[in-house]
């Protein structure tokens, strides 16, 4: 099915792992998807709340969906 809103196949692979169920959060509004994001970059944030490199990357893969909207 087509996403709601617009996101790459290069950006739905890299966040597959994260978001098992991105198919069924693309089908949903752009908010939700991205407070869903939300939600797993501060799960990959470090012990004392520092940016990791996977929190990076996922931080810059919400910034791109947003843009893109």
């Amino acid at each position: 099915m087509q996403s709601q809103f617009k996101i790459t196949q290069e950006q739905k692979e890299k966040l597959k792992p994260f978001l098992p169920n991105i198919d069924e959060l693309l089908q949903g509004t752009l908010r939700d998807f991205l407070r869903e994001l939300d939600d797993v970059i501060i799960g990959e944030l470090g012990e004392n709340y520092d940016d990791t490199d996977t929190s990076i990357m996922l931080q810059k893969i919400f910034d791109e969906i947003y843009d893109q909207n």
